[in-house]
């Protein structure tokens, strides 16, 4: 499924809602450790999100794992100011959306979830109510899903339909063998590996046991690689 949206500009939309939260934080918030991402401060994610379209744009994709990766994005940026971050990543944007535009929505869809579940880290650290649950949330949504989707088929053991904010959706391949009914917002954090297994396991689910136990790990063993181009 592919939305009639421009990924670019819900990018940058986002982009520009995460600089504005960031700018109005105190030095002391901007030190909090971000517990889903614990090596991270506030202000660490935020060089974080910058590097990733710094390095994409130049096609600098490290030579290590992809934590060595996202680690060197955050400390080649140590020492430099809120403002420095964001005029680095508003030099950067433009290029960065016209490649979201030109790779199609399978691409765009997954920065723009990436940078939503940075986002939603940044808020859960700073005590914030959730993101809000728009088109935006929907577009990340879908790269999770169509992740998982591809967890189930290569599992094998069929598929799974999904309720979330739309239409019921079926995922993976085969007949089906459970169904989940969840909040938008909170499958979005469970696909992007932000929630603790038994939080997996407390959507509403619907199947056999012994189904539903084969299928709640996948959520968090195959979910996308997070940042990973």
């Amino acid at each position: 499924m592919e939305r009639d949206v421009d990924c670019g500009a819900v990018y940058d939309e986002k982009r520009r809602e995460l600089i504005a939260r960031v700018r109005s934080l105190t030095p002391t918030e901007l030190a909090l450790t971000v517990p889903a991402t614990p090596a991270w401060s506030v202000q660490d994610v935020l060089a974080h999100v910058v590097g990733i379209t710094a390095d994409l744009n130049a096609n600098r994709f490290g030579s290590g794992s992809p934590d060595e990766w996202t680690a060197a994005q955050v400390d080649s940026r140590r020492g430099r100011s809120v403002e420095q971050l964001a005029a680095e990543w508003d030099a950067e944007t433009p290029r960065f959306v016209a490649g979201l535009a030109l790779f199609g929505y399978e691409f765009g869809s997954h920065y723009v979830g990436d940078l939503l579940q940075h986002a939603a880290d940044v808020g859960e650290a700073l005590g914030l109510a959730p993101l809000d649950q728009d088109e935006a949330l929907l577009v990340g949504l879908d790269h999770y899903l169509a992740t998982f989707g591809d967890a189930l088929e290569a599992a094998q053991v069929g598929s799974v339909t999904v309720r979330a904010g739309g239409p019921e959706r079926r995922w993976g391949a085969g007949p089906v063998v459970a169904s989940i009914d969840a909040d938008p917002y909170e499958l979005f954090r469970c696909l992007g590996g932000r929630r603790r297994d038994a939080e997996v396991r407390a959507l509403h689910w619907t199947g056999p046991a012994d189904v539903v136990d084969l299928v709640v790990p996948l959520v968090d063993a195959y979910r996308s690689t997070d940042d990973a181009p």
